[in-house]
């Protein structure tokens, strides 16, 4: 069907208008870049020129919707920053990034998952966990509530026999937060709540390297390995 209508434009005039609905919210998922690449790909495009034209509508977008989704844009750019951690290959994995797209109570049944889904290699063990993103400006009288939500991450989480954790963005920006935590879902009670101060043992420099060693410590100590 794209090939007929290509006799009528341009494979420019194509690219652009592609390129235009993968950013039309705003930012681009694995799967919408995963697409980019195969229509590039069919007609002898280089996938850098349409990710680039993307990129470009995706800022074009960002600035419209803005107003109106303040706090998706944040959780987005949030979740990037997480993802940007993973950038090691020869230990980390991604194996899902969920979107929450929805359209009039319509949506994936993979968005009921946590945002990320990742296969880390610990020495010679491998393990599997779920991160779920939250990002705030500032603490709550030293508090955080989660919202309903993390009780059925976790017990999603729990089903699939992998661990979950909270990543905590709290200050600064989401691509540069002044304090970030990474928490373990079992030492957050059933009222969703985190302290600021109970878990001051949580926080971390969030960088690749100790990212890594901070779940390594974590497996080694509550988790059984198995090599």
């Amino acid at each position: 069907m794209l090939e007929n209508t290509l006799e009528s434009i341009s494979i420019e005039e194509a690219s652009l208008w592609v390129a235009k609905m993968a950013a039309k919210d705003g930012f681009i998922t694995n799967n919408e870049r995963g697409l980019l690449k195969s229509f590039a790909q069919s007609f002898n495009i280089d996938p850098e020129h349409i990710y680039c034209l993307a990129e470009t509508f995706c800022r074009k977008e960002v600035q419209e919707v803005l107003p109106a989704n303040a706090n998706e844009i944040k959780g987005r750019r949030f979740e990037e920053f997480v993802v940007s951690l993973l950038c090691d290959k020869t230990k980390f994995r991604l194996l899902a990034w969920r979107s929450d797209k929805i359209y009039q109570n319509i949506y994936a049944q993979e968005n009921l998952y946590p945002d990320l889904h990742i296969k880390h290699q610990l020495g010679h063990a491998t393990v599997e966990y779920f991160i779920e993103c939250k990002y705030r400006s500032s603490w709550n009288n030293g508090a955080i509530d989660l919202s309903e939500q993390f009780l059925r991450y976790r017990n999603l989480a729990k089903s699939h026999n992998c661990e979950l954790f909270i990543a905590l963005g709290i200050g600064g920006s989401p691509s540069a937060p002044a304090e970030f935590l990474l928490i373990p879902a079992r030492m957050i009670g059933y009222n969703k709540r985190i302290e600021q101060q109970r878990f001051l043992p949580c926080r971390l420099v969030p960088t690749p390297t100790n990212l890594h060693h901070y779940i390594k410590n974590y497996y080694s100590k509550r988790v059984l390995i198995h090599s």
